[in-house]
């Protein structure tokens, strides 16, 4: 697996590579992708990302994390010793570190939570309708557990949503 990280603004990126990497293949394994994988994630300031939520989305304002999907990882249709272009994880530190307090997290576990929930995102998950949105949050909770676990961390202390249902949007 490689992770491709552009910052080209210069950012406070609130995780380090090692970490960033080490979190994408642990969502990798989680989600049973055994295949080689490379991921693209870009660190982009507020204005830049409220602009690519705009064109996107449609949506006139900024927002955290946007994860655009390229090739399935569960596509059998592309061969197995082929590198597999998962897609792009776009994230905005510091809106990320602002709204940290709101959802009662640390600035680097929320950023935690949003290169998760990005990841899922390039691995098919969806939040749009309730019972999606169910579905990814659990997938979520349970992945930054185990990763509080491996940190050393209480794993009780981590907390999700909800969060992820756009229906506001």
């Amino acid at each position: 697996m490689s992770v491709l990280i552009s910052n080209d603004a210069e950012l406070d990126t609130l995780l380090d590579a090692q970490e960033v990497e080490h979190i994408c293949g642990f969502v990798l394994a989680a989600e049973g992708v055994e295949r080689e994988i490379e991921i693209s994630l870009s660190y982009v300031d507020e204005d830049e990302m409220h602009e690519l939520n705009h064109e996107w989305r449609g949506i006139d304002r900024t927002t955290d994390v946007l994860s655009f999907e390229c090739d399935s990882a569960f596509d059998e249709d592309i061969p197995a010793d082929e590198t597999l272009e998962l897609g792009d994880i776009i994230l905005a530190p510091q809106v990320i570190a602002r709204q940290a307090p709101g959802f009662g997290n640390s600035p680097a576990d929320e950023c935690r939570l949003m290169l998760v929930h990005g990841m899922l995102h390039l691995l098919g998950y969806d939040h749009i309708e309730d019972d999606e949105a169910e579905v990814m949050e659990a997938r979520e909770d349970a992945i930054l557990r185990d990763l509080a676990l491996e940190r050393g961390e209480d794993p009780k202390l981590v907390h999700v949503g909800p969060i992820t249902n756009h229906a506001h949007d």
